[in-house]
């Protein structure tokens, strides 16, 4: 029991838990497993009895390990140097760490310590962006309380956070918020797909003024974030944004009888993905998708017009019999990977009685690590009381939530990583530590997560290479 209760303390510190408590010493060993070698770890676990250090981490010496300093390295106080327990380099401590002994350690050469939040002094970062997408297409009371429940959500947003919305049923409409006494928006054909180089000239957004073209800038002048008229600050276009959200009506095109309403959720979704990619790539953005129904015309469409044509079933999906499934899975994917890699979080909230194309749309929320969130109908508590735990706040008065996260992964020479599952996204970089053997995402030693909060979790495998059992 006493060894289970110190591996038990360890888990709830590091958040870290493996599938065998004692590893393999050899390939051999390893092949015998019936259960992987694997981990499961919680990268923003709350730790509220470890205290981020603010300064930034002492690396290895090695270009090709670059491992950080921690308790199992091995230390000579009189030299000040120390062994890189992955690679074995030899490294000296930096001046500041000149008057570290037995008794005056650091932080990082404490045993207790094995997990450390190192506050970086870097440069602050861009502010976080909400663009909001939202179907037209519902019942009106659904809508109604939609509207109300995103009026509502501006209020807890920061007020230096970046707000856009776009609206969608038939026709796509990008509407501006810089502008006052009056409602613009840019209308998009909801049955072609735009590439977003397409959708920065249609927009007119990212372009370099004319002043800026001339020679008399001065270069050394830190580079701005590229504002436009879709994307404000939450301070500067509050009051207008909620006029806009109230004034909001349901698509006004006619859905004749035995028909379904057109919702153009594909192209809704491509044309944010691509505001977003062109103004603010590699910067922490989340794309809401609020939809009332299925997408039914333009690419991504799920299931046809007629309402005497019922949307697939599982038997289909398992048959492979359905007629704009793939082509969905498709669109949809290609779509996540673009999210992905520019640090994007795509959330999709999804109420109806019906289905509603979930099954093509998972992956937009799987590889960016977004919300999926699906219910009867939007007048509901469950659905108003679940957005609102999306911008719950800790004890620091900070959102609950993360984004642009790296995940690496460092191994001795006795073991490599085969991959991870979880929602991540590869970012390929090779390296020592990675095999050839692929599980999930794998091989990388890298992996990028768009969105991460406190219970986000991803399994991680590996693979023991050692060819001789270790006597020592």
């Amino acid at each position: 029991m006493a060894n289970y209760e110190f591996i038990r303390q360890n888990e709830e510190r590091d958040g870290v838990r493996f599938s065998w408590n004692v590893w393999p010493s050899s390939r051999l060993e390893a092949t015998r497993m019936v259960v992987p070698l694997s981990a499961l770890y919680t990268p923003l676990k709350e730790r509220p009895d470890l205290p981020p250090i603010q300064y930034d981490p002492v690396l290895c010496s090695r270009s090709t390990c670059r491992a950080v300093l921690n308790p199992f390295c091995q230390v000579d106080y009189r030299a000040k140097l120390w062994n890189c327990n992955f690679c074995f380099q030899r490294n000296q401590f930096p001046n500041q760490y000149r008057g570290i002994s037995e008794q005056h350690q650091p932080a990082e050469l404490i045993p207790q310590f094995t997990t450390i939040e190192y506050t970086l002094t870097r440069a602050p970062a861009a502010p976080l962006i909400y663009l909001l997408v939202l179907d037209t297409c519902m019942e009106e009371e659904d809508l109604q309380a939609l509207k109300e429940s995103l009026q509502m959500s501006l209020s807890l947003l920061p007020p230096n956070a970046l707000i856009g919305l776009i609206t969608y049923g038939r026709m796509v409409q990008v509407h501006e918020l810089g502008c006052d006494g009056c409602s613009k928006s840019y209308v998009f054909r909801g049955t072609k797909d735009l590439t977003a180089k397409q959708i920065q000239d249609m927009l007119g957004i990212g372009r370099v003024p004319a002043q800026a073209q001339r020679g008399n800038q001065q270069p050394q002048q830190p580079q701005q974030p590229p504002m436009n008229k879709f994307l404000q600050p939450v301070h500067k276009c509050d009051m207008n944004l909620t006029d806009l959200l109230g004034e909001l009506q349901r698509d006004p095109w006619p859905v004749n009888a035995g028909k379904r309403p057109l919702r153009s959720t594909g192209v809704a979704l491509s044309i944010a993905v691509g505001l977003l990619e062109c103004t603010f790539p590699n910067s922490g953005a989340r794309i809401m998708l609020f939809m009332g129904g299925p997408p039914t015309q333009g690419p991504g469409m799920v299931v046809g017009e007629e309402l005497k044509t019922t949307i697939r079933s599982h038997h289909d999906i398992e048959k492979d019999s359905v007629k704009f499934m793939r082509k969905a899975i498709k669109h949809y994917d290609a779509l996540s990977n673009r999210a992905a890699t520019n640090g994007h979080t795509i959330d999709i909230y999804a109420c109806n009685l019906d289905q509603t194309g979930l099954h093509e749309m998972k992956n937009c929320c799987n590889i960016t690590g977004g919300h999926m969130v699906m219910g009867d109908s939007f007048n509901t508590s469950l659905f108003k009381q679940t957005f609102q735990r999306v911008f719950s706040k800790d004890v620091k008065e900070e959102f609950k939530m993360a984004f642009g996260g790296v995940l690496e992964v460092k191994t001795s020479r006795e073991i490599k990583v085969s991959g991870a599952i979880g929602p991540c996204f590869s970012m390929g970089v090779k390296g020592p530590s990675v095999s050839d053997t692929e599980i999930g995402t794998g091989g990388t030693c890298q992996w990028k997560f768009c969105g991460l909060y406190p219970n986000t979790t991803v399994g991680l495998f590996f693979e023991v290479v050692n060819q001789v059992r270790n006597t020592s």
